[in-house]
Parts: structure tokens; C-alpha cells; sequence
């Protein structure tokens, strides 16, 4: 088939990283880019390659969806009136495609088998109370992802659910994000989500379901209309406006590739192969596809590997408001019967919760902004035993006490004073058969005391205090070597002996590459006869895990991702954790891990916990060995 053929001179528009509002001016460069005009009539021509060119995906808002061959001939077509469109490989056949249709804004999802050229449909999903106006996907690991807007200005996060008899769409997220954006594009590898708002510029978000709800906004000289916009999984990407003949190409060097004078570019969709970078673009003017090669290196993806990402297994009820309210967890064991064994939960904004392992709320104590909880069971009291909770209480800056009776009924004993103005981490022990607690103070404050359970009620005696240089908050007690973890936030894991006087601290972890700070939960798991501290990063919501018997040393991280079988997200900015290796009844033979969720989605919801099994965590261990 012949095609036309259209050679520009092309030239170059550099822009440095300081945003100005003149326009610069342009470089002349002496090779030329052709455009190819191709002969299907459409509003929008996606190259597809998977190293090399597979062919071409067109959409039409008269014709739906046709695919064409590496050389343009018409293979196979799906009616309909789309809009817009994205794609992503199922596998090495097989696209999975994400439509817009533009007279009902109803979400098309397909498939398309590249050999044969057969579409077929799989999920069709309306528009509610507002019209979709931009549809996009994102491939993480081996989830699929839905980015759309609609006519609100309201961004919708979507999870795709592709079991192979029944797709669902499980929404992750909604954010508020304004009205006026024309096209939006994901970059796989950056995980980052790119919006076209016309006569602004382009807007960036973190795509990950767990990420950052602030953006960036890539501001263009003499704001352009702008239309369309396409990355790369790399991160780099393009995007054109129709008030502007230029095709804007934005990296760590921004360009921009003049056309002719009266195009009115209306979209661009790139895509890399081996040889370099292919584009299909749409002038509106003259009603014509074209498509072209641009400068530029080939995508270069690296294997990022997902055994170092747990899931979680359940998922306690959220805190009552929305904000950063949930804290800090502890388990207390249910000796006679393990599977009805209790986690705690500090609600910041509230009091003490109290859930089932399954995360069901069972009691909720009103008694303050409690941050961190601890719990110790076997405590002598008088010729009796019982088990306490003790709770940091930032409401009077003190130690709230709790009993815990056989039914596992939680009931506030006594709230202690402490000498400190701002009391944050805490953290229970039991060293000479006698219960201890250590608090500390935002202020880098630490204090030590000896609690005493008697006729129902508590006292406290001071034993120590010490001091870190900046803020602390979690902590753990070995209570087998009297043994204090405790965390400096910003700068790493110490330990102290408490029964040394005069002991001096020992720093064992600094931050680095691998453990972000905020230092926050810490716990100890133990297995085969050794030790392991669990430490939660929060900088890069990962959990660090310390080989305590082998000199302290790292033995790695992990993320939490989502568990689409469960529908549970993934888990972000960790304040506290609690692990334990008891076994918990037959669903945890190897205990449990923990960890609060800063971030809750999958739907948008208030904090909570997310419970492990603890058979992940050893298994994480004895790869890491």
C-alpha cells in the first residue's frame, strides 16, 4: 500500500528545570522527522510493539476500534464510538484494552489476540452521574490498573479483577482533581500517572495505589490547549496541544518537534521497540492520521522482582475518622484457645480498640489519644496472675493501664503521670518477675518504670531515665536478656541493657538505602531458636528484618502489596506493628504479623490493621538466610 509521505526540518526547544514564561526559542537540527499519513480515518493511532512493532490500534468515534498490521492494512474491527483508548499485554498474543465510548462514556474492556486480529469484549461498565471524559491503564507486577476521570473532575483508581470468567473492576481510590482534563497516561516502570489539563499543563500523581495523594504540575510556556498527552514507561513523555504545531517531548532534556504551521495536533500515543521510538499522532485540521519515528533512546525495562512483597491475609475494621488516627497494635494470647486470642489497636484520635484475628472489632474504649500499647501477660498481682495492656496517653501524658480478664474483656485500670510533656513510644517487659515500662517522649525523652499490680489498681516507680539526640518512638523488650530496641527516627535502631546501670547504648542499624527513615513499630519474631526484629520503615513503606543472633545483621525488606483474591490493598507509611510466633489455631500455625496501614483503600476508607499470616514471614526469613 502506498503512503504519503510529509518531511519536516525539524528543530529542537530547550527548556531548562526553572519554569519562566518566556518562550524559547528554537535549535535547528539538520535531520528531518517523516510523517507518514495513513489511510484509515480515525481520531487517535496507538503503535502496540513488545520489542518490535506488532501493528497499530485505531479508534474512531464513528467506527470503534480497528487493528491494522506493522504496514497499516486493515485486520479486524469492534463497533462501536470510541473516543479514546489504552493498552497493556496479557501476554505475548494477547492485548488488554480499556475503551471509551463516546456517545454513552460507558467503559469498554477487551481483549485483542495481535495475530489473528480478533477483538473480543469482556466487561462493559456505565458511567454513573457523570460522564467519563479519560480513560488509561497501568501494568504493576502482575496487576492491571484503571485510571479514569469524569465530568466532576473526580479521578477513579481502579483495580481489574481478570479471572478469566468473570472481570470485575474494584475501585482502589477517588481523588478530587478538577474538571478540564482531556487525556491521562500511565509510566509503568515510575509508576507515575500523567493528566492533560487544558490550558494548564500536566499534572503528575503517583500511580501506585498506596502513593502520595499530592501531585506536580509541568507548566508550558504560552499554555497551550493542551489535548493529549503519552508516556513511556521510563517515565518520559510527550504531548500536544491544538493550539500549538508542536509535538512537546518532556525528560530529563525537554524538547519540542515543530510540524507544519496549520496542525492542530488533537492526540499522540508512543510507544518503544528495539530500534527506537515510534508515535501515531492526529491533526484535526486536515482529519489525517500519521505516524512517525522520533528521536530517542528505546525503553530499557529492568526485572523487578516481587518475592520481596507479602500480602495480607485480613484486615481489622477501620478507626472511626478519616486522618491519621490508627497507631500502634498488640496481641494478647488466648492460652486455652489461641484462634480467639485479641489484637489491640491504639486509636490516636479516640482510645483502645480491640479486634478478633479475623480484624472484627469487638470493643472500643474511649479514653484518650492513646499512641503506643503494649501488653504483658502473667503479671503477679497480690497471689494472683493477670495480664495487662499499658497504653502511652498523650491526652493527660500518661500510662494508661489495662486489665485483661480470661474472656479476653478489656477494662482501664489506672491512668499514671509521667515527667513528660509529650508522651509517644512505649513499650512493656517483664525483668525480675516484675512488669517494666519504658515511654518516651517526642522530645527524644526516655523513662523507666517498674509498674505494680495490686487490688485492681497500678503504681509506678521510676528507675531510669536517658535520652536520644532527636525523636524517638517505637520500641521492644527482650525479656530474656533485658534487652531495650528502640528507635531514633531519623537516624536508626539502638539497643540498651536495662538492668546495667550506666549502661551505655549501642547504635546496630543505621538508615541506608534499604530502611527509610521514619523508624517507627519494632517487635521481635522468633523461629528455629533464633531472634529477628521487625522494624517498619516508613519512608518507603517497606519492613526492615534484623537477624538479632547474627550480629544484628539485615536480612532485607518487604512490601506489602495488594491481595486481589481478598480484595485487601496493599500497605503504606507503617506507624506500628506487632508480630508474634505463638501459633494462633489452625489458620496461623506460625503466628501473625501486625502492621497499621497508613493508608487505607481498595475502597477509600479510614486507618486500620492489616493482619499476616506469619507463615509469610518465615518464609521471607529462609530466603534471606
Amino acid at each position: 500500500m502506498k503512503l504519503a509521505l510529509l518531511t519536516l526540518t525539524f528543530g529542537l526547544l530547550l527548556t531548562g528545570c526553572t519554569v519562566t514564561a518566556e518562550t524559547p526559542a528554537l535549535v535547528e537540527q539538520a535531520n528531518p522527522i517523516v510523517f507518514n499519513a495513513v489511510p484509515v480515518k480515525g481520531e487517535s493511532l496507538l503503535p502496540v510493539a513488545n520489542n518490535v512493532l506488532e501493528g497499530w490500534l485505531v479508534t474512531s468515534e464513528q467506527s470503534g476500534l480497528t487493528w491494522l498490521t506493522p504496514d497499516f492494512q486493515s485486520q479486524h474491527q469492534w463497533q462501536g464510538h470510541i473516543s479514546q483508548a489504552d493498552w497493556r499485554w496479557l501476554n505475548n498474543d494477547t492485548l488488554l484494552i480499556a475503551a471509551l465510548d463516546n456517545n454513552t462514556t460507558a467503559l469498554h474492556l477487551l481483549t485483542l489476540d495481535t495475530h489473528t486480529g480478533q477483538f473480543t469484549s469482556q466487561l462493559q461498565v456505565p458511567s454513573d452521574i457523570a460522564d467519563r471524559e479519560t480513560v488509561c491503564l497501568q501494568q504493576s507486577g502482575e496487576h492491571y490498573f484503571l485510571f479514569s476521570t469524569d465530568a466532576r473532575g473526580l479521578l477513579t483508581h481502579s483495580l481489574l479483577q481478570l479471572s478469566p470468567s468473570n472481570w470485575q473492576i474494584a475501585d482502589v481510590r477517588t481523588l478530587m482533581i478538577g474538571p478540564n482534563i482531556s487525556s491521562c497516561s500511565v509510566a509503568d516502570d515510575t509508576a507515575t500517572l500523567y493528566l492533560a489539563e487544558e490550558e494548564i499543563g500536566i499534572w503528575q500523581y503517583e500511580a501506585d495505589s498506596e502513593g502520595e495523594n499530592g501531585r506536580i504540575l509541568d507548566y508550558f510556556p504560552n499554555t497551550p490547549e493542551i489535548e493529549s498527552v503519552s508516556a513511556l514507561p521510563d517515565g518520559r513523555y510527550f504531548a500536544v496541544a491544538t493550539s500549538e504545531p508542536v509535538i512537546h517531548q518532556r525528560s530529563d532534556n525537554n524538547t519540542a518537534w515543530p510540524v507544519e504551521a496549520q496542525w492542530e495536533l488533537k492526540s499522540i500515543r508512543v510507544a518503544s521497540t528495539e530500534q527506537g521510538l515510534i508515535a501515531g499522532i492526529y491533526d484535526e485540521a486536515s482529519n489525517t492520521l500519521f505516524s512517525l519515528d522520533l528521536p530517542g533512546d528505546p525503553v530499557t525495562r529492568e526485572v523487578v522482582s516481587r518475592t520481596d512483597m507479602l500480602t495480607a491475609d485480613a484486615q481489622t475494621t477501620p478507626v472511626n475518622r478519616y486522618g491519621d488516627a490508627a497507631d500502634d497494635p498488640a496481641f494478647w494470647i488466648n492460652t486455652q484457645a489461641p484462634a480467639d486470642s485479641l489484637i489491640l489497636g491504639t486509636d490516636k484520635k479516640f482510645g483502645l480498640n480491640v479486634y478478633s484475628l479475623d480484624g472484627t472489632l469487638q470493643q472500643s474504649l474511649p479514653v484518650g489519644r492513646v499512641n503506643n500499647v503494649d501488653v504483658r501477660q502473667g503479671i503477679a498481682s497480690g497471689h494472683d496472675m493477670v495480664d495487662i495492656a499499658v497504653a502511652s496517653n498523650r491526652s493527660s501524658q500518661s500510662l494508661s493501664v489495662f486489665s485483661i480478664n480470661q474472656q479476653g474483656s478489656v477494662a482501664l485500670l489506672d491512668n499514671l503521670p509521667t515527667r513528660l510533656s509529650d508522651v509517644y513510644g512505649l513499650c512493656t517487659g517483664v525483668i525480675n518477675n516484675r512488669l517494666q515500662v519504658v515511654v518516651n517522649d517526642t522530645d527524644g525523652r526516655f523513662e523507666h518504670y517498674a509498674l505494680t499490680i495490686e487490688n485492681s489498681h497500678a503504681s509506678a516507680q521510676l528507675v531510669s531515665e536517658f535520652t536520644l539526640p532527636s525523636q524517638p518512638e517505637g520500641c521492644v523488650i527482650d525479656d530474656a536478656t533485658s534487652t531495650l530496641y528502640y528507635g531514633e527516627e531519623s537516624t536508626g535502631i539502638w539497643m540498651r541493657h536495662l538492668t546495667t546501670v550506666g549502661a551505655s547504648p549501642e547504635l546496630i542499624a543505621g538508615t541506608n538505602a534499604q530502611v527509610h527513615a521514619d523508624i517507627e513499630g519494632m517487635d521481635i519474631y522468633r523461629f528455629n531458636n533464633q531472634r529477628y526484629l521487625i522494624v517498619s520503615s516508613q519512608g518507603n513503606s517497606r519492613f526492615a528484618v534484623y537477624a538479632l543472633d547474627d550480629n544484628h545483621r539485615l536480612l532485607g525488606t518487604f512490601g506489602i502489596a495488594i491481595n486481589h483474591v481478598a480484595g485487601i490493598d496493599g500497605v503504606s507509611e507503617t506507624d506500628g506493628l506487632a508480630v508474634t510466633s505463638h501459633a494462633l489455631g489452625d489458620d496461623y500455625p506460625m503466628g501473625m504479623l501486625v502492621v497499621q496501614d497508613g493508608r487505607n483503600v481498595m475502597p477509600a476508607a479510614p486507618q486500620n490493621f492489616k493482619i499476616l499470616n506469619g507463615e509469610k514471614l518465615v518464609e521471607f526469613i529462609q530466603r534471606h538466610q
